[in-house]
C-alpha cells in the first residue's frame, strides 16, 4: 500500500515538474502584460469594465485586460511550440547532452518570443521618449545630411503621441503578437528546414 502510494506521488510530481517551466513562462508573460496595462493606464487609456453577478459576487472585468491576457495565452502556445520544434535538434543520442542542451534552449526559445514581444509592444513609447527624441536630435545635428530624415522622425513621433490611447494599445498589443508569431514561425521553419537536410543527408548516406 505505502509502495502504491509512493509510486502515485512520484508520478504526480513528475507531472507537475514538466509544468513548471510553462507556469513560471505564464506568470512572465502575465507580469509584461499587467506592467504595461498600468502603464498604459496612467498614460490616459480609459478603461471600459464592466460586472458579472455570480450569485452573491459581482467580478468586475475589463476588456483591455482580457486582451492582454489572452496576449499571454498567445505567448505561451507560441513558446511551447518552438521549444518543442527545438528541445532535441542535433543534440544527438548522449544524454549528458541532452540534458544541458534541454535548459538552455527552453530559456532561448522564452528569449525568441519575449523579446520581439515586449519590444514592439513598447516601441511607442520609447519612439516618443524624451531621452530617444535627444539620442535622435543629437545625431542628426552631429550629420546635417540627417536632419530632414530627423525632422521626419520629429513629425511621426508627435502623430503616435497625439494618438488616441485605446487605440495605440490595441495596436501595439496586435503588433507585438504578430511579431512574435512571425519570428517563432521562423524559427519553427528553419529547424524543420535543418531536420529535413539532415533526413536527406542520412538517406544518401
Amino acid at each position: 500500500m505505502a509502495e502504491g502510494t509512493y509510486k502515485r506521488m512520484f508520478h504526480r510530481w513528475e507531472i507537475l515538474r514538466g509544468w513548471i517551466p510553462a507556469i513560471i513562462f505564464a506568470a512572465i508573460a502575465v507580469a509584461i502584460e499587467i506592467l504595461y496595462f498600468e502603464y498604459i493606464l496612467a498614460r490616459g487609456l480609459a478603461d471600459e469594465s464592466f460586472s458579472v453577478s455570480l450569485g452573491i459576487v459581482s467580478l468586475p472585468l475589463s476588456i483591455a485586460l482580457f486582451l492582454s491576457l489572452g496576449n499571454a495565452i498567445v505567448l505561451l502556445v507560441l513558446w511551447m511550440n518552438v521549444f518543442e520544434s527545438t528541445a532535441y535538434v542535433m543534440a544527438g543520442p548522449d544524454r549528458r547532452v541532452r540534458r544541458i542542451l534541454y535548459p538552455l534552449r527552453m530559456i532561448r526559445a522564452a528569449a525568441l518570443v519575449l523579446a520581439p514581444f515586449t519590444l514592439v509592444l513598447f516601441a511607442p513609447y520609447i519612439i516618443e521618449s524624451g531621452w530617444f527624441i535627444s539620442i535622435v536630435s543629437g545625431v542628426s545635428n552631429s550629420n546635417g545630411s540627417l536632419q530632414q530624415t530627423a525632422a521626419g522622425f520629429y513629425a511621426w513621433a508627435y502623430g503616435i503621441a497625439t494618438t488616441d490611447a485605446s487605440i495605440r494599445f490595441v495596436a501595439s498589443q496586435l503588433s507585438a503578437a504578430l511579431a512574435s508569431t512571425v519570428v517563432a514561425g521562423l524559427q519553427i521553419w528553419r529547424v524543420k528546414g535543418t531536420r529535413n537536410l539532415m533526413l536527406l543527408l542520412r538517406r544518401k548516406k
